[in-house]
């Protein structure tokens, strides 16, 4: 814990790394957690499979056990128009097997209903493992803004579904710190960087800049302090900064640049 703070080490700030060698590096850099990519976004390849691989998880479940490393969340489905559950019923399995609080949950469907129909159907089976359903955000998402992130959670009408709040999506879908602090009692937990206060020009740039330009929390133009204090003082807090200068760098000096970043805006709040 830093602080309250709950801080874990997102996929993205080591992309590509195999998931026992992330959890390790998560424990060398002194994160608390770590979150795995289960389930690949729509349209992208999964790197390192885990879901089905039954070896691979006791692997990944001992070397957390021994090094002190819990997961936070897992990455995540995408609501499609064409969404089936059956596929998706071993990565929730596999989320229990590893202790995952929170599996991500995207939406490329327009048809509100469908989608908070195949939300819900999720949500059930997840809340028979204990595990909340967060809705993330994107501009380039039919759930772009914060606001579609909320009615599709109330659509749902499940009490284990709310909101990731990625400051970076929140900037670039036009919130800010009093959009996140009205909806505060439905943000599950924060993924925190910085970034230009500039605007991408398109969705091509913003996705880019999601995947790997994201800036360390503090050396932005984002107001990451007034976010901050609008939010719950313990929320967790997955940290997730990519960033395509790092390519040079270690999974671990990534997660270790990641994590200090994080520490020392915190600290200055």
């Amino acid at each position: 814990m830093h602080k309250q703070h709950r801080l874990s080490l997102a996929y993205l700030t080591v992309q590509g790394c195999p998931p026992v060698e992330q959890v390790r590096c998560a424990a060398a850099a002194g994160y608390d957690s770590a979150g795995l990519r289960l389930i690949a976004p729509h349209g992208l390849e999964l790197a390192h499979p885990i879901v089905g691989d039954k070896a691979l998880i006791r692997e990944i479940r001992m070397t957390a056990a021994d090094l002190g490393i819990s997961f936070l969340d897992g990455e995540v489905f995408t609501l499609l128009p064409e969404t089936v559950m059956e596929p998706w019923l071993p990565v929730i399995e596999t989320a229990a097997e590893l202790g995952m609080p929170l599996m991500q949950i995207t939406s490329e469907d327009p048809e509100l209903s469908r989608a908070s129909d195949n939300l819900g159907r999720i949500a059930d089976i997840a809340d028979k493992h204990g595990i909340a359903i967060a809705i993330e955000f994107m501009r380039w998402r039919s759930a772009a803004t914060i606001e579609d992130a909320a009615r599709l959670a109330a659509a749902s009408g499940r009490e284990n579904v709310g909101i990731l709040l990625d400051t970076l999506h929140l900037s670039r879908s036009g919130g800010g710190p009093a959009a996140a602090g009205a909806l505060r009692d439905k943000v599950l937990y924060l993924q925190l960087c910085d970034a230009s206060a500039l605007q991408p020009a398109d969705d091509a740039s913003c996705i880019a800049e999601a995947r790997s330009a994201r800036m360390i929390p503090g050396e932005g133009g984002l107001w990451l302090r007034e976010l901050m204090a609008e939010l719950p003082p313990d929320i967790a807090i997955s940290v997730e900064t990519p960033h395509r200068g790092d390519a040079s760098l270690s999974f671990v000096e990534k997660a270790r640049r990641g994590i200090a970043g994080t520490r020392n805006f915190l600290d200055s709040l």
